[in-house]
């Protein structure tokens, strides 16, 4: 008996021993998961800084209607002429429609047009927003690009990165949510103000949503 005892005892404290053990070495790997994530989440921040800045010189003219025989050029002056601000084809490096993101969706492909200068594209994304502010009853639409047929209409703004469209995407659906009545975008930074006398907030990821009043 006192054999068994003495075993069982042994026993229970080499269990105890190992047991403490294991929750040294998962306190550790939990420090270490932590670490790394933190590190995944500044490259991850960093990688989307770089995305973003390589877009600093295009804008992005969302729900233009397509056509086969379509000029590009055309279309983008068009608007300039519209929003007072006269371009010319030197004025623009590229100028594209891109892939839709959902093949079933029926909007039309977006327009990416990249200016050979961000002083130029802030002039012309200005003068979109400003035009816009002036014509609350004839916004931007597809006449104003010199399309025929019903109107429709179309926005300017900058050519986000995924990251930053998705999170601006999540910021509008917590605005309305939350009572939030302002949500833009400036210089790739997403921001929202829930009043007009209200702090402006930056919103730089879903946590920054999730943290708001």
């Amino acid at each position: 008996m006192k054999e068994s005892m003495n075993f069982i005892n042994h026993k229970y404290e080499t269990i105890i021993q190992d047991n403490g053990d294991t929750r040294d070495k998962l306190r550790q790997l939990q420090e270490e998961n932590g670490s790394m994530q933190s590190k995944i989440d500044d490259l991850t921040s960093r990688v989307n800084q770089l995305e973003q800045n390589s877009r600093m010189t295009n804008i992005e003219i969302q729900c233009m209607p397509e056509k086969k025989d379509e000029n590009l050029l055309n279309l983008v002056i068009e608007l300039g002429k519209t929003i007072n601000c006269n371009i010319s084809e030197d004025n623009l490096a590229h100028y594209t429609r891109i892939a839709k993101l959902k093949k079933d969706s029926v909007r039309p492909r977006s327009i990416i047009v990249q200016f050979n200068s961000s002083k130029k594209r802030d002039q012309y994304l200005a003068a979109a927003i400003k035009y816009n502010k002036l014509n609350p009853n004839d916004k931007l639409n597809s006449s104003h690009a010199g399309l025929p047929g019903p109107k429709s209409p179309i926005f300017i703004c900058e050519h986000l990165s995924a990251t930053n469209k998705a999170l601006h995407a999540a910021a509008r659906q917590a605005a309305k949510d939350k009572g939030y009545k302002y949500v833009w975008v400036r210089s790739g930074r997403v921001y929202m103000r829930k009043t007009e006398h209200s702090e402006y907030k930056i919103i730089r990821n879903i946590n920054s949503l999730n943290n708001l009043p």
